[in-house]
């Protein structure tokens, strides 16, 4: 009967463990980049890949939205490409193009390359540690559209990380 006393000293620990798993937060796992001196984040789930932006020659495309810097060929794709320093309102830098990565993200069905100056990696936060943006930052800046660029913000060591709305970042303000 000792045994089974031990035998259920385990199931009292495993039941204890698992009465501590809820407590665990659900954590998010974001691709953190830099755009100026901004640090965002975006799901790692949507990203297809990350590549160098310097190999691969930008098209500009008459008569395209403003945010839309060009298109590249990918792996004989043809992506466009949006430059968050232009979409953020932040000054152009010479001195980080050499370094530009560009996200390959999948936005409303469609395959897009979003212009960064620096991928900082994977960011994990816990998922009630993201806060909705302030309302003064949510909507896009002075454009009139009915999205956001950001769906959160949240704060990983001492830095303030944006959550990017990717379905608020690509809307151009024309309606069809």
């Amino acid at each position: 009967m000792s045994n089974e006393g031990a035998g259920s000293s385990r199931i009292t620990s495993t039941a204890w463990g698992d009465e501590q798993a809820p407590k665990r937060q659900e954590q998010l796992k974001l691709a953190g980049f830099y755009v100026g001196g901004g640090l965002y984040g975006i799901d790692i789930m949507r990203i297809k890949e990350v590549i160098q932006a310097a190999p691969y020659p930008l098209r500009p495309v008459p008569h395209a939205p403003d945010i839309i810097e060009g298109v590249i060929t990918l792996r004989g794709v043809v992506i466009p490409v949006i430059d968050l320093r232009k979409r953020f309102g932040v000054a152009p830098d010479e001195e980080s193009i050499p370094f530009n990565k560009l996200i390959i993200v999948s936005v409303k069905g469609r395959i897009v390359g979003l212009k960064v100056d620096r991928v900082l990696g994977e960011l994990r936060v816990d998922a009630d540690e993201v806060r909705p943006a302030p309302s003064m930052l949510s909507k896009s800046a002075g454009a009139g559209e009915d999205e956001d660029f950001f769906s959160g913000v949240c704060k990983i060591g001492d830095d303030i990380v944006f959550v990017v709305h990717l379905e608020g970042l690509i809307i151009t303000g024309k309606k069809s």
